[in-house]
């Protein structure tokens, strides 16, 4: 995941997504920060579309934050929510 992140380019967020980070005011910045320095807080898990799945977690400007993500392989990361 850190390696994926390394370009932004390779993260793309969900409208769900995004709509989570206005209401809970986070940032790309910041999830972006949780993909590259977090910690797989949730199993990894194969979900229904073929996409590995997994949440990382990581504090980020002083408060906890978890992403849900999607693994698109080999080099795609797809933000399911923030929470």
């Amino acid at each position: 995941m850190q390696e994926i992140a390394q370009d932004s380019a390779n993260v793309i967020f969900t409208k769900h997504a995004n709509e989570r980070m206005r209401q809970r005011k986070v940032t790309p910045i910041q999830v972006l920060d949780c993909l590259r320095g977090g910690f797989v807080s949730e199993p990894v898990t194969l979900d229904q579309f073929g996409y590995w799945k997994l949440t990382i977690s990581h504090r980020v400007a002083g408060a906890d934050l978890s992403v849900s993500v999607a693994i698109d392989v080999p080099r795609r990361a797809i933000i399911i929510t923030v929470f």
